[in-house]
């Protein structure tokens, strides 16, 4: 009983989402239904009075009559019917666009720490493969109209097959006669049919679940394919596979997921087949055996042959419409279960996003960002990332950050703009937990350029200014600040120059530092009083790193900075430095300073580094 409410519940659910996307859209699929139900029955009825009214004799007007009749009625359900499917056609398409991209804008606000979690994952796999598994809603509410096309034919042939309990008076009929004038005849005719559908009934859900089944065993499997089919068309790491000959790794485990999948769907395809080989039969024999029964009726004159036309074609449609019936509702609820997986992706609950506070819009820019006493793991493991950081920074100040690799230097930028949350501790800003203020107002007080910074395969222009207003501009100011303008002038479309070759031959390709380039120029289009450098030079020399930092310390002198890396350029022009170890601040102040400490991890960095800067 729980089981058969949760389904129905899931089937609400669904279809609540279908209405939010497009209220007109199921009722046109009931009124299709209602019409491709209809058609059919107006030939058969019409056909089976026209034969009858050959043979009585009823003279032609009156048989020309049923023609235009069927005709008429025939050409409105033809036409409306044409009408009605072309806009559920049109719906179905566009509520499927907007139903998937449905899944991409909850991905866009889910919390960062939510995008890195096995589970969330497998979630967002569940979601995007539930849909694939299902066709999307749109098709979801295609079968289910279907159903309740066949419902109605139901409906329509038994009410034709009524016919079948009708006894007709006769005189001195013999043993053979009065059997089959019975209306208990029809009554178990109609009960062989019921019992047959029961028994594909469960056949169909049996095939169902072995299928759900093994889409729930595959969901990690099948996102590797799409994973390795992804990386195999990516031209970007093109060069890599053919110089390690990655291609063969690529080919040798996408043919293993596929030897894997062939196994697990081979084995359904064979038990399905036999499954469906039983119910089949079955099905046939019940037919033959409604099928001779009319015959017997019709020789012994107890129906029309008219009537025999109209009950063969009810009997046949009856049983078609039952057969089709618990095999597009079974459809509809194991579609039902993959949607529902898509439905509550979508309802996934983020916690990063919950603050309300508006940030102090201030005229001097000055801003506070304390950390107390913060401690961070990250989720399911126990490793100590920070341990118990302290640290104060007001704005229009430069820090630099430095310490070895994994020291927790990124983890204490991903804190600082709320991409996680601490475990113990608390990062304030002027005074005020972080976690209390509106999320958009908040990140929108700082521009980041992370070490594994992203372009995108569109224009410069959309490049620079994200999702901003664009001013061109001042968009090309920035880029002349940063240092392209003069590939700008070279491009013969400028800023409206794609990147890469992803949609066009048009795009250009750019080099590690030219993409740097814009990648800074963004950060300061975006113009934030807070602007952070997350080692997005490390792929550079120093002295080419160092040029960088000088340069852009010059673009933001009236912003406070960050520069974090666990090399040394940035820390000469830095008011304040910070050193990590071991996810611990183990040395604060400024350059001059930590010199003087000549047992300490900075001026062991900085020594062992020194010639590329003392040049």
């Amino acid at each position: 009983m729980k089981s058969k409410l949760k389904l129905f519940k899931d089937l609400s659910d669904v279809i609540k989402i279908t209405n939010q996307s497009d209220s007109l859209f199921f009722p046109l699929v009931v009124l299709k239904s209602l019409i491709n139900a209809s058609f059919p029955f107006v030939g058969f009825i019409y056909s089976a009075l026209i034969l009858d009214g050959f043979i009585d004799e009823i003279g032609k007007a009156a048989i020309m009559s049923y023609v235009y009749q069927m005709v008429i009625l025939s050409a409105i359900l033809l036409l409306s019917r044409t009408f009605v499917t072309f806009l559920c056609d049109q719906k179905t398409i566009l509520i499927g666009l907007k139903l998937n991209s449905e899944i991409s804008r909850k991905t866009l606000n889910l919390d960062y720490e939510q995008l890195e979690s096995q589970e969330m994952k497998d979630k967002i796999s569940r979601a995007n493969q539930g849909v694939l598994f299902s066709g999307g809603i749109g098709n979801f509410i295609e079968v289910l109209g279907l159903s309740i096309e066949n419902i109605i034919s139901f409906i329509y042939a038994l009410t034709l097959i009524v016919a079948l309990f009708i006894s007709v008076d006769l005189d001195n009929p013999d043993i053979i006669t009065k059997i089959f004038n019975s209306p208990l005849i029809g009554l178990g005719i109609i009960c062989l049919i019921i019992i047959s559908i029961l028994l594909n009934f469960k056949i169909i859900k049996k095939i169902n679940q072995l299928h759900y089944d093994i889409y729930e065993e595959n969901i990690t499997a099948n996102r590797l394919f799409l994973y390795l089919r992804d990386s195999a068309m990516d031209y970007k790491i093109s060069k890599d596979v053919r110089l390690f000959h990655i291609d063969k790794l690529l080919s040798d485990k996408i043919r293993e997921n596929c030897q894997n999948f062939g196994t697990s769907y081979g084995t359904i395809a064979k038990k399905a087949g036999k499954m469906n080989a039983k119910g089949g039969m079955l099905n046939n024999l019940v037919l033959y055996a409604a099928y001779t029964v009319i015959g017997i009726k019709a020789i012994l004159g107890l129906i029309s042959v008219g009537n025999v036309l109209l009950l063969v074609s009810a009997v046949t449609m009856f049983n078609t419409a039952i057969v089709q019936i618990v095999n597009y509702v079974t459809s509809a609820a194991t579609q039902t279960k993959y949607l529902a997986l898509y439905r509550q992706y979508l309802e996934t609950d983020t916690k990063l996003y919950q603050g309300t506070l508006p940030v102090e819009k201030r005229d001097d820019g000055q801003y506070t960002f304390e950390f107390k006493n913060v401690t961070f793991h990250y989720p399911n493991n126990d490793d100590i990332i920070l341990n118990n950081v302290s640290f104060k920074l007001t704005t229009g100040k430069k820090l630099a950050i430095v310490g070895p690799n994994g020291a927790g230097k990124t983890t204490f930028i991903k804190l600082l703009c709320r991409l996680y949350d601490p475990t113990d501790g608390v990062i304030l800003l002027n005074g005020i937990d972080i976690k209390k203020y509106d999320y958009n107002e908040y990140i929108g007080l700082m521009s980041i350029v992370f070490q594994d910074f992203k372009l995108f395969s569109t224009t410069i222009r959309d490049n620079v200014k994200g999702g901003l207003i664009g001013d061109d501009d001042r968009i090309l100011h920035h880029l002349d600040q940063a240092g392209f303008i003069d590939r700008i002038k070279k491009l013969p479309k400028g800023i409206d120059t794609y990147l890469y070759s992803d949609f066009g031959e048009q795009g250009v390709e750019i080099s590690g530092g030219e993409a740097q380039k814009i990648a800074i120029a963004r950060a300061l289009y975006k113009d934030s009083p807070l602007v952070i450098l997350d080692e997005p030079t490390s792929a550079l020399d120093p002295i080419s790193e160092y040029e960088i930092y000088t340069k852009f310390d010059k673009l933001v002198e009236q912003k406070t900075a960050i520069y974090i890396s666990h090399r040394m350029s940035s820390c000469r022009f830095c008011d304040n430095i910070i050193v990590f170890s071991k996810g611990e601040i183990i040395q604060s102040g400024n350059h001059s300073e930590l010199l003087r400490d000549a047992e300490g991890l900075y001026h062991s960095m900085w020594s062992a580094q020194a010639k590329y800067y003392n040049m």
